[in-house]
């Protein structure tokens, strides 16, 4: 959509100031009017349902929970986990909490949902990423995600439009990432963050080949990629995920600090690659 807007700007240009620089210096502009315009379009939207993403957010973890069967305590108490991780205040929590148990109700009306998400982030791909990511590391907070989770989380790809394939590389980066963090937790004898660049950095002692693993996974790259390749993984994900440019995206602030961590995963996942195949 911005390549035809920096043609018509192009054109428009070349028209009002009759020469073709116009249409080369439309070619330049046009896509910054584009943006300029969806921030705009998005910003309204979101002023409009301040609270939309993280309603739906827990509507659709409380309808995952659902999925399984019966919603048990353990469920329940996933979802808590989700809020903490999320460091939510108490009103966040109380509507978190109210959308989870809408989401356990048997009619709920996931499609529909989902379709005003998009809606109001259509023009923002990097927060509907981040809500795809957020909701499959809240799913995986047991360690294990079965057919008919994995079926809801492809309708949110749908909804989303967001192919299938990249759906997959999402859940297993997010499968990286959990075992990752789960690794780095019960062996903090050999693990421990460091503060980077207002992120995180790994201290690897004794890294093992299982992290390294799940180290390519949080890139979405395969431990084949050549150095090029990991480098261009790793500034893309953390473009996507800095804080600064999510909130300027419309990412709700009780978001944030989920989309900080999982920077912080990222770093830790290419420092590990980086002393691992040593490079800088």
């Amino acid at each position: 959509m911005s390549f035809i807007w920096a043609i018509i700007t192009g054109f428009v240009l070349s028209l009002v100031l009759k020469t073709s620089w116009g249409f080369f210096i439309g070619l330049f502009i046009g896509p910054m009017l584009y943006q300029a315009f969806c921030n705009k379009l998005t910003e309204q939207r979101t002023h409009a349902n301040p609270t939309l993403y993280l309603t739906v957010v827990f509507e659709v973890l409380g309808h995952l929970s659902k999925a399984k069967g019966v919603v048990t305590q353990d469920d329940i108490n996933l979802a808590r986990q989700f809020m903490d991780r999320l460091q939510l205040d108490s009103n966040s929590r109380q509507l978190a909490q109210e959308s989870f148990n809408r989401g356990k109700v048997s009619d709920y009306p996931l499609r529909s949902r989902l379709k005003e998400l998009y809606a109001q982030y259509r023009y923002r791909r990097n927060v509907l990423n981040i809500f795809c990511e957020q909701l499959i590391h809240a799913a995986l907070v047991d360690g294990n995600l079965d057919e008919k989770e994995l079926q809801i989380l492809y309708i949110v790809a749908e909804e989303f439009n967001i192919p299938r394939q990249q759906m997959t590389i999402y859940i297993q980066m997010m499968m990286g990432s959990y075992h990752f963090h789960q690794h780095d937790y019960t062996n903090q004898q050999h693990y421990q963050y460091q503060q980077s660049n207002n992120y995180g950095g790994y201290n690897q002692g004794h890294s093992t080949q299982s992290d390294l693993q799940n180290a390519y996974k949080i890139l979405g790259i395969e431990p084949s990629a050549d150095i090029t390749v990991i480098k261009r993984a790793y500034r893309k994900l953390m473009n996507e995920h800095h804080p600064d440019k999510l909130v300027s995206k419309g990412l709700p602030k009780e978001m944030l600090e989920a989309a900080k961590k999982q920077a912080q995963e990222i770093q830790a996942a290419y420092d590990l690659i980086k002393a691992s195949r040593g490079f800088k």
